[in-house]
């Protein structure tokens, strides 16, 4: 499986990452000692390989990067953070299971039509 389906992003990037994209964005806040992220890491790479051509996958460590944790209002981990068009328009607290993630993959696919 092709370890770079998930970029990481920083305070240089993100913005531009997110606001260019053509396609939608996932956006997992995280940090490298959160063991939730852990359990998601394997599910997480295996969509991002599933929707790699509908969907752009990334993760941003929000001890490196408190800025922008800060301004999405972001209080616990993980938690991802949905994008359309440069707009967060949905979001996931913690874990949950396979299912629920795709699930809301594909009302994110649903609204970029």
């Amino acid at each position: 499986m092709d370890e770079n389906v998930i970029q990481d992003l920083t305070n240089e990037n993100f913005r531009n990452e997110i606001e260019s994209s053509s396609q939608p964005v996932v956006v997992e806040f995280t940090t490298r000692w959160c063991g939730s992220s852990h359990i998601h890491a394997p599910i997480l790479k295996e969509l991002a390989v599933q929707y790699r051509d509908r969907i752009k996958f990334f993760r941003i460590d929000i001890d490196h990067y408190p800025d922008i944790a800060a301004y999405y209002g972001i209080q616990r981990i993980p938690t991802f953070l949905l994008f359309k068009d440069g707009q967060a328009v949905d979001f996931i607290y913690g874990v949950v299971s396979r299912e629920v993630l795709l699930e809301k993959l594909n009302i994110l696919i649903d609204k970029s039509v």
